[in-house]
């Protein structure tokens, strides 16, 4: 392995709610970070998004020690990528039956955005519009594609990306987890680089901060704990309409000591 990766986490209520029914998970151990945006009545949202990160780590971590190749398997994609969507598929299944058994979580949901660091790239499992972006040398890239509605008009040329983020539509969903009883999920991977740092969020920091501002603030802060402090003060300064939830992730390269003993393993 010549990279590894370091990832600071912050979330917080916002102005508007009550409740946060965001959850973030970071196990620096599978060099693996989540954000999972609940939705749903009563406190739903919230048990929704906590099994998500729950259930996808444990799941991941398990398949990783057996070394388990899913039932489902996209040969496009490697091992690691595959484990990880299987764990989020896995996790719908308990939302989904969580959400039938009880009234209370009736209908209740959750966006699943996972990454991890594989060796020198990043394998990514998603589902839902939180996103991922990855900032290479000032340049912000979305990893992600928003699974919305505005989002599928706009593909459609319906509208243009700057009316889907003004669109009263935009908070509707057409994919998350336990919604459906097996929706897709999507896997991506891409190739890390030295200095690279990824940026997993919630709805409520990309729609309340625009993505120049981001880089912005993320090049003039080179500290990823404060970097996602000042994220996350912007983004309440803005209307904190939602809640905001931002992990960063600061990839490098591992000197000499650490690669061996990887090899001595």
């Amino acid at each position: 392995m010549n990279f590894k990766i370091k990832f600071e986490y912050l979330s917080d209520v916002g102005k508007a709610r009550k409740n946060n029914e965001d959850n973030t998970l970071v196990a620096d151990d599978l060099d693996l970070a989540i954000v999972a945006d609940g939705m749903g009545g009563h406190n739903s949202g919230e048990v929704a998004s906590k099994i998500a990160v729950t259930v996808t780590k444990e799941k991941y971590e398990s398949m990783t020690l057996t070394q388990a190749k899913p039932s489902e398997y996209d040969e496009q994609y490697s091992v690691k990528a595959n484990q990880l969507a299987f764990a989020i598929k896995l996790a719908n299944s308990v939302i989904y039956e969580a959400g039938n058994a009880a009234q209370d979580n009736k209908g209740m949901g959750t966006t699943a955005s996972a990454l991890i660091l594989n060796k020198d790239k990043f394998s990514i499992a998603h589902i839902g519009d939180s996103r991922i972006y990855l900032l290479r040398k000032n340049i912000l890239q979305q990893l992600t594609e928003d699974h919305s509605l505005v989002m599928e008009h706009v593909k459609k040329g319906l509208l243009t990306k700057e009316q889907a983020d003004k669109s009263p539509l935009q908070n509707i969903l057409t994919r998350a987890l336990g919604t459906q009883k097996n929706p897709a999920v999507d896997i991506y991977e891409v190739p890390a680089e030295d200095q690279d740092r990824v940026i997993l969020c919630s709805d409520g920091l990309f729609k309340a901060i625009n993505e120049e501002d981001m880089v912005k603030i993320l090049s003039e802060i080179p500290d990823n704990k404060q970097a996602c402090e000042k994220l996350v003060e912007t983004a309440n300064i803005n209307g904190g309409h939602d809640n905001i939830t931002v992990i960063i992730g600061s990839v490098q390269k591992k000197n000499w000591k650490e690669t061996i003993k990887d090899i001595l393993k």
